[in-house]
């Protein structure tokens, strides 16, 4: 495999679809992708058929990890959440998922758990508490070459300034690469990618194939992103198939096929019960 860290700063933009076993992750390799991301919500959904809510432990992520790794010979990035606790268990999170064979490990600003009212506002941890997890998450990993990615969810609770401000900071506590969630305006994205000139790798969440709401990889690249997930690609397409497909052979017609899906995994109708 070519150097990540050498292929995220080439100038091309890096394109990488979610998966969420071996499978996916063969056929991703086999149309020519370069990278996966084992994404949680698609582990929760596949695995567990619940919302992505912290149900998953670090475990059972480093376990579908590890299937993966045995199967391709692409780079894998890997959906840590929270780190699955604090700086201590950060580090072992870190060690586990580099076994497994990451080539990327995100870890995120939420706190490790959320009441009920809590689960769509995101909030955050303090930002020395973050800065604690990167620290450790450097000192843990056996290889420079294993990078370490900070996604921070400021946006949802803090607004654009904190955001710009916990990025920075993140970068500086020696980040390889920064995630800032949820900046669906051009006008913010061009502040993020003006605030660190080239500095870092940035990458950008499009969840899925949807050009007519958002931008396309291509114009992300020009804006100053070298990466961009789609973590929702394998699984939404692998769910609505299987859906209709059962519901074909129930004798339903199957039709609103997205909205089924949907409401099942659904992580408000999930808590309320």
């Amino acid at each position: 495999m070519e150097d990540l860290g050498n292929r995220i700063r080439s100038g091309d933009v890096l394109v990488v679809p979610g998966v969420y076993d071996a499978l996916t992750a063969a056929l991703a390799e086999k149309a020519r992708f370069e990278a996966v991301f084992l994404s949680g919500s698609a582990v929760a959904y596949s695995q567990i058929g619940r919302p992505d809510i912290g149900l998953l432990t670090m475990t059972e992520m480093a376990a579908a990890l590890d299937r993966i790794r045995d199967r391709v010979d692409i780079h894998i990035f890997v959906d840590a959440d929270s780190g699955y606790g604090n700086a201590f268990n950060v580090g072992r999170t870190i060690r586990a998922f580099e076994r497994a064979g990451a080539s990327v490990i995100q870890i995120e600003d939420q706190v490790n758990t959320k009441s009920i009212d809590q689960v769509g506002q995101r909030p955050l941890v303090s930002t020395g508490t973050m800065v604690s997890k990167l620290k450790s998450s450097l000192d843990s990993r056996i290889s420079e070459k294993t990078l370490i990615s900070a996604r921070t969810d400021a946006m949802f609770s803090e607004g654009m300034e904190l955001a710009l401000e916990r990025a920075w900071l993140y970068a500086e506590a020696g980040a390889d690469i920064i995630f800032v969630e949820g900046l669906n305006k051009a006008e913010d994205r061009v502040r993020l990618c003006n605030q660190f000139e080239d500095k870092i790798p940035l990458l950008y969440n499009l969840i899925k194939p949807n050009y007519d709401d958002g931008p396309t990889p291509q114009e992300l690249g020009e804006e100053g992103y070298s990466i961009v997930l789609f973590p929702g690609v394998g699984i939404g397409a692998t769910a609505n198939a299987a859906n209709q497909a059962l519901e074909c052979l129930s004798g339903h017609d199957g039709a609103s096929v997205n909205q089924a899906v949907t409401d099942l995994i659904d992580a408000e109708k999930y808590i309320k019960g």
